[in-house]
């Protein structure tokens, strides 16, 4: 028995089944020029079809077993151990993203039984593949021969690769000398030719002679195998001279027998449909990275057998659907045919979409993600927004995975779309207050990023808190979809509460600067996790600020709507501000700031001149604006902490809606504005609105909510008028950082904060650009080392505390001393 045999009875010892083990295995080498396969004599795959997500181990020869070369010529293959074979000794290796590969284990052919058998824990199917599919975000599960980074360096690779063969192939059918094809038939006939495509790499038997036929022969029968309609013309394929260029294009490019079938399914629709077809036909989608890490929390593996109906409300492409179907086939057992997981998936995950397009692409992905099953997959078309059509689909769903449309109902639709006008005119909204009352066993939605907080999103807030006994919310930076530019969130919601049982919320955040690392490895910037006894409320708490211990720490303290009322600027009717404003006089107009981009801290922006006619403004008008007042931005800032600027105005200045104006309530007590301005202007404040709001517009309650120091001393006004004075005298001066820090320095001081709280306050504005007239770089704190207060680091104490300070201060007693005392000593 040779050492492959070896290898192959063993392999069988530890579960595997025979045909996931392959000798003489041919994939594609990434890393290799274009076109460059490569054989491996024996490899090991953890479920079929084999794909570099599903290889296990593999076998290699070589003259010297120290040849780690050789092993390295494997990395595509995505086997984390390869064994390599020199005469009777076989060598264990370890194969690494980023790094050579490692050197694990040394044994002779005679003693390979024994090593398998120490080892048939760690190297069964379901061990590696659950190490290789969660071990990242599961730690139980993963395996320290498992390098994780590898997955994702394949499946960028892998990507890019196949974007580029498919954009290559489409080029090629737009430049062929043929009659027009049109975009559907176009996308048909190539999803096709890549699905006959991947049957004859991977050597399907149907596939044989499909090398050899012409391109006709090869869309009829890929169509024949996976049953699928024809266009619906007598000629279904007009276009088959462009066709003809595609195919030729695609047989040449990469292999594809070790790619994985969602990787194709995704490239596929990401690729293929195009933003001119999203726009031609409604399409939508959701970054398969977004739906994966939604798809991923929901751990819908754990299920193993007893499947979850899941289903997809406004399924667009169906990239939430292609991931449910990975991570439930990954909990089926391993020894399943690929026809058995095939019958018990196709029963338990459907989706509906309004566009037919959509729905078409949806239902091929998932054929291409299901390789080599035949179809059956349920997308349906449907007006989902029709009175009683999405309560009807979700009723008896366990699992609704929905990114929803985000517009709101116009007119017409609200007369239309009774049920939904009732609910919300917000069409998420509307979704998910749907797919609440159906009460599923889990929720995976994207939503309003203002359904963090905001106070309109209570209802439902309270809702998952009741529902669910483990949520998670996710704030997302701007512009992580492909064609939406609305401000996202992630909510992740499962498992129902006990009564009296625990109840664990976690809030996460994704940075804009994280965006890319996101995308390659599913991991947020930051996750914050409490764990609170579960019971029934109508609060909605679920959003854990980053900085929620300040704030805890500051509750008892008045809010800032205990001193003033706050109202937003002028706003006129036509919603069109810029023809109600003008940089020269104008007659009856008067004199007012309007931009609050050109606002900043202590200072009043650019000033110009509001249109006042009674006829066509609304609101705002006939507030005291030639009485004193702060006035501060409407609009943030800077999407990081620093995003507001108030500044004192005694003038009588009017104001644009992009402001909001700020008064002394009637029958309060005397209030110092420039006092209350540094405290707006502080990073208390600042950071207070970042953690609480998260729309563009802030809204007034949750500024006038901000807790504001009980007692403000003399010397902060009077600090803000000097910094306010000198900031119009000067656009740079040392003078001014100095003096904005003392200002700092005395909101802090009357805010008192402990020193630790104080540092992760200010920490939380490194890299943040503030809003003033003059550079700022910061406070200038040491990050490490004992923690002082800003006002303590302006007054040297950090300075004085260096050396022996302990010393200094803790003077030894005299003997004199020493005696006196004595007596009184255990």
């Amino acid at each position: 028995m040779n050492a492959f045999d070896i290898i192959d009875r063993e392999t069988i010892g530890l579960g595997y089944r025979r045909d996931a083990i392959r000798r003489d295995y041919v994939y594609s080498d990434l890393w290799g020029p274009s076109g460059t396969v490569r054989t491996v004599p024996f490899a090991a795959f953890t479920q079929t079809p084999p794909s570099y997500r599903s290889a296990a181990f593999a076998a290699v020869m070589a003259d010297n077993r120290d040849d780690s070369s050789v092993v390295g010529e494997h990395k595509a293959l995505g086997a984390p151990i390869i064994l390599l074979i020199a005469g009777n000794d076989v060598s264990v290796w370890q194969i690494h993203a980023s790094k050579p590969p490692e050197l694990k284990a040394r044994a002779g052919l005679d003693a390979l039984p024994r090593y398998f058998a120490e080892n048939k824990a760690t190297w069964a199917p379901d061990a590696i593949h659950r190490a290789k599919s969660i071990g990242q975000i599961e730690p139980q599960f993963q395996l320290d021969f498992v390098d994780a980074g590898l997955i994702t360096a394949i499946e960028g690779e892998v990507h890019a690769k196949l974007d580029r063969l498919l954009h290559e192939a489409l080029d090629s059918s737009m430049n062929a000398n043929d009659t027009e094809i049109g975009a559907r038939a176009l996308f048909r006939g190539v999803f096709r030719l890549l699905a006959a495509k991947i049957l004859i790499d991977r050597g399907h038997p149907s596939a044989s002679a499909w090398a050899d036929y012409s391109v006709e022969m090869v869309l009829n029968s890929i169509g024949q195998y996976y049953q699928l309609d024809t266009t619906g013309n007598d000629d279904p394929w007009p276009g088959s001279a462009r066709l003809a260029e595609a195919w030729t294009t695609l047989r040449s490019g990469l292999n594809v027998a070790n790619v994985s079938a969602d990787d194709l399914a995704y490239v596929y629709e990401n690729t293929l449909v195009t933003p001119q077809a999203r726009r031609d036909f409604g399409t939508h989608s959701t970054p398969r990275h977004v739906a994966e890490y939604i798809v991923r929390r929901l751990r819908l593996w754990e299920h193993g057998t007893q499947l979850p109906r899941v289903f997809e409300p406004f399924a667009g492409a169906g990239v939430f659907l292609v991931s449910a179907l990975r991570h439930m086939r990954d909990g089926l057992p391993h020894d399943w045919t690929d026809q058995q997981r095939h019958d018990v998936l196709v029963n338990h995950i459907r989706g509906s979409e309004i566009d037919p397009f959509a729905c078409e692409v949806a239902k091929l992905s998932l054929i291409l993600a299901d390789y080599p099953n035949a179809n059956g997959w349920k997308i349906e078309e449907a007006d989902l927004l029709q009175n009683g059509a999405l309560a009807s689909r979700v009723e008896g769903a366990n699992v609704i995975l929905c990114n929803p449309p985000f517009e709101s109902l116009d007119g017409t639709q609200r007369t239309i779309y009774t049920d939904a006008a009732e609910i919300n005119a917000n069409k998420a909204v509307f979704a998910l207050e749907t797919a609440l009352r159906a009460k599923p066993d889990s929720l995976g939605f994207v939503v309003p990023r203002a359904l963090l907080v905001d106070r309109r999103y209570r209802a439902q807030r309270a809702a998952i808190e009741r529902q669910f006994r483990d949520v998670e919310l996710v704030s997302l930076p701007d512009g992580i979809f492909n064609v939406s530019q609305a401000e996202t969130a992630l909510l992740i919601a499962r498992g129902k509460p006990a009564e009296r049982g625990a109840q664990v919320v976690r809030a996460s955040e994704v940075d804009d600067r994280d965006r890319r690392s996101f995308a390659q490895t599913g991991m947020p910037s930051r996750m914050r996790e409490i764990t609170r006894q579960w019971s029934p409320s109508e609060e909605g708490n679920l959003w854990v600020p980053p900085l929620a211990t300040i704030w805890q720490h500051l509750g008892a303290l008045p809010t800032l709507g205990s001193f003033v009322e706050g109202h937003w600027g002028i706003r006129w009717n036509d919603g069109n501000q810029a023809a109600h404003l003008s940089n020269v006089p104008v007659a009856d107009w008067k004199v007012g700031v309007f931009a609050a981009q050109g606002h900043r801290q202590f200072r009043v922006g650019k000033i110009g001149w509001l249109d006042v006619n009674p006829s066509t403004i609304y609101g705002a008008a006939n507030l005291a604006w030639d009485q004193p007042k702060i006035l501060c931005n409407a609009v943030r800032l800077s999407r990081r902490y620093w995003r507001l600027a108030a500044a004192v105005d005694r003038g009588g200045l009017l104001a644009s809606q992009q402001f909001i104006g700020f008064w002394q309530r009637p029958n309060s007590r005397d209030v110092d504005l420039d006092a209350l301005a540094a405290v707006i202007n502080s990073p208390v404040f600042n950071a207070f609105v970042s953690d609480y709001s998260f729309d563009k517009r802030f809204r007034i309650k949750t500024i006038l909510n901000a807790p504001v120091p009980s007692i403000l001393s003399p010397r902060l006004g009077e600090l803000a008028r000097q910094y306010s004075v000198l900031a119009a005298k000067q656009a740079e001066s040392p003078e001014l950082n100095n003096l904005l820090m003392n200002i700092d320095a005395e909101v802090l001081a009357a805010y008192d904060l402990p020193p630790r709280f104080e540092r992760m306050l200010l920490g939380a504005f490194e890299g943040s650009d503030r809003p003033v007239t003059h550079s700022w770089s910061g406070w200038g704190l040491d990050a490490e080392g004992p923690a002082f207060g800003l006002g303590e680091h302006l007054r040297g104490l950090p300075e004085s505390a260096r050396g022996d300070w302990l010393g200094r201060k803790m003077r030894p007693v005299s003997n004199e001393e020493g005696a006196l005392v004595a007596p009184y000593l255990p």
